[in-house]
């Protein structure tokens, strides 16, 4: 795997992002901007399965007009991030905080999926009750502690790489 990491850090795309002047703190930046607005609304999101914030608003409709900014922002975030990761794959692959923020942003996907599958397509059933099932409250827990995760290991790489 290592080979491979440095054959991707060789490649002239990330060799290009290291060199310029511009386009490795472009993209930096264009990621950081894109976490805080895709990590920000899943929080609003997690915030509100939890009956923390927003609870006089269905979940639905939450989920309705957020939603396509979430998805924007995982989109940029995503995309930035492994542009990110081909200019310093070897040195990115080596590192802890990298291994830790990729099983964690693993961990997230796989909750966020239990979630899709499992309890959205019953939302209609719980979203006007004051009773918020107690797995969806598992999850939106879950969410809120592996994104702190992903962005303190995100930040704390940075400085080791």
């Amino acid at each position: 795997m290592l080979e491979l990491c440095q054959w991707l850090q060789n490649t002239t795309l990330a060799t290009s992002i290291r060199q310029s002047t511009l386009a490795f703190p472009i993209i930096e930046g264009s990621h950081v901007l894109a976490l805080s607005i895709s990590v920000g609304i899943v929080m609003f999101l997690d915030l509100r399965l939890l009956r923390m914030a927003f609870v006089t608003i269905p979940v639905s409709r939450v989920m309705k007009q957020v939603g396509p900014w979430m998805i924007g922002g995982m989109s940029i975030m995503m995309l930035t991030g492994f542009l990110l990761f081909f200019a310093q794959a070897k040195n990115a692959y080596t590192n802890d905080f990298f291994r830790v923020k990729m099983l964690l942003l693993f961990l997230g996907a796989i909750n966020a999926l239990y979630y899709q599958v499992k309890y959205f397509p019953r939302m209609a059933d719980w979203d006007l009750s004051d009773k918020v099932p107690t797995g969806v409250k598992v999850i939106a827990a879950l969410s809120l502690i592996f994104w702190f995760g992903v962005i303190i290991c995100g930040r704390t790489m940075a400085y080791e790489i």
